[in-house]
């Protein structure tokens, strides 16, 4: 019980220092210390959670990822690049679209923390449109999760058909709808806080030349997709940048050093310590077996439990690995609906937690207030929550 009141409180703690703009590493440290107390081996816990972050290899390639993301970043934009792509995009699209366009183009790629690459691209045309710090992080929040529904290469829903022997290709195509509606509720939560024109810039449309210039992010994007590491792949998109500005080593160099984040580095690195601490401290086992014992009814487990595991846990992945061996065991009919109403529940409250990476790199790099953020990020999010559940009830029914 101690244990339970422990990681409740210190998620209380992380969502208010969160709002009120206190470090995200000095958050999460603080935390550590309440479940650590409370599970009665504060040290033995801290020594092993950091020695299985610092040992785990996954651990420096993912800092490495992050790191190598904020330089193509600022190369993009210190070499002009990113202005050029930009420019060239506006023949094509209108405003807003190019908005919505750029996160979800990254939003395909997997990873934690990935809506940082696509933070650098909307700055130039937000700042056209006068956009504040919150609308630019909602826009890349936002349009970077519309793939929960229907992507086949997420790692979320490939564990989750893993652990419950669902068909993907059938989860993909009875959820493509709420995949659809992700979109319009996105593009109307967008029309009403971003009151700016749309319009396509009338200029000449040369393919050739958008292609070329979109060569550093295509090619990132293509060797993800095929299986190389983020990191090797968004280093091979820098020195592409490199490459078409014609940077000198020694200036390629520079850039490198100046264009690491390394507040958003240690908060990756956070990040990936508090989930082993998690794991080690066993906090949220005892959570759930308390949960269990008092004996809640079913549909409220399959509503409220997730969406707890989704906030706590900072990671979709981490969030179905941990609830679907609790609550499959419960469930008396194993169907694409109670499991899409369980990852429901998991991938909202994910979104809005303190602790999402894409929702902590987002806000830092954009210094937008956070509290303004969840202004506008929350409505979208239940709503869409409310129309998976109905969708699902209904094609029941």
């Amino acid at each position: 019980m101690i244990e339970t009141l422990g990681l409740l409180t210190a998620f209380i703690i992380i969502i208010l220092l969160r709002i009120r703009g206190v470090d995200f590493s000095l958050s999460i440290f603080l935390a550590c210390i309440i479940i650590g107390v409370s599970s009665g081996e504060p040290l033995t816990l801290f020594i092993d959670a950091i020695s299985k972050t610092v040992l785990d290899s996954s651990t420096w390639e993912l800092c490495t990822a992050v790191a190598l993301i904020t330089v193509l970043g600022y190369s993009l934009k210190i070499t002009g690049l990113m202005v050029e792509l930009i420019q060239s995009l506006r023949s094509f699209l209108t405003s807003k679209a190019l908005l919505a366009l750029i996160p979800a183009l990254f939003g395909i790629l997997s990873m934690p923390g990935g809506a940082l690459m696509s933070a650098p691209f909307l700055e130039e045309e937000s700042e056209r449109m006068s956009l504040k710090p919150e609308h630019k992080t909602f826009v890349n929040i936002w349009f970077r999760h519309v793939w929960y529904w229907v992507s086949p290469i997420s790692t979320t829903t490939l564990i989750l058909c893993n652990l419950t022997g669902l068909n993907l290709r059938e989860f993909i195509t009875i959820n493509f709808p709420l995949f659809i509606a992700s979109w319009i509720i996105g593009w109307f939560s967008m029309n009403q806080i971003i009151k700016e024109n749309s319009i396509i810039i009338e200029k000449e449309r040369n393919i050739i030349k958008s292609l070329k210039l979109s060569l550093p992010i295509l090619i990132t994007i293509i060797l993800t997709l095929m299986n190389i590491p983020v990191w090797i792949s968004v280093l091979v998109g820098v020195l592409t940048v490199y490459l078409l500005k014609k940077v000198s080593i020694g200036l390629g160099l520079k850039y490198i050093w100046y264009g690491i984040k390394w507040d958003t580095v240690m908060a990756v690195f956070a990040t990936l310590f508090f989930r082993y601490f998690l794991t080690m401290s066993n906090s949220l086992a005892n959570l759930f077996t308390t949960i269990i014992d008092f004996g809640f009814p079913l549909i409220i487990l399959m509503i409220l439990t997730p969406m707890l595991v989704g906030a706590i846990s900072g990671t979709p992945t981490m969030g179905v690995g941990i609830i679907i061996p609790i609550l499959l065991p419960l469930l008396t009919k194993i169907s694409i609906s109670n499991v899409t109403i369980i990852f429901a529940g998991v991938v909202s409250s994910y979104t809005l937690s303190p602790l999402h990476l894409c929702l902590i790199l987002t806000n830092q790099y954009y210094k937008s207030n956070l509290k303004k953020v969840y202004k506008y990020l929350i409505p979208p999010v239940v709503i869409l929550y409310v129309v998976a559940i109905a969708y699902h009830l209904i094609i029941n029914f």
